[in-house]
């Protein structure tokens, strides 16, 4: 379930590896400090087992209908963990975001 508060000021949306595990992750920072942490990300790479040492907290989502139903809404961040090759983070207004460490094609 998504929730809001003072903790929870803002939400990405986030899927592990294709759709392996989804996640709700609240950020323990600005979004434009989010936006500026994943831009300096050197890899993603310590993210590659489990997203859970992103900074701020996660929720697993075990109904999946939910977490589409939020991605679809396009009103949070979106973020794909995997691989440097293919990791990014989008805006709500559909801007890609790729990390320092970045090594696919930018699409």
């Amino acid at each position: 379930m998504v929730l809001e508060s003072e903790n929870r000021s803002f939400l990405v949306v986030l899927e592990e590896e294709y759709g392996y595990r989804h996640w709700f992750w609240y950020p323990d920072m600005t979004q434009t400090e989010l936006e500026v942490w994943w831009k300096n990300l050197s890899s993603v790479e310590p993210y590659f087992m489990t997203p859970e040492p992103l900074p701020g907290e996660l929720d697993l989502v075990e109904d999946l209908d939910e977490w589409l139903e939020v991605d679809r809404s396009k009103k949070h961040y979106y973020a794909h963990t995997h691989c440097d090759d293919d990791s990014v983070l989008i805006t709500p207004d559909g801007e890609k975001i790729y990390h320092e460490g970045y090594d696919g094609k930018k699409i």
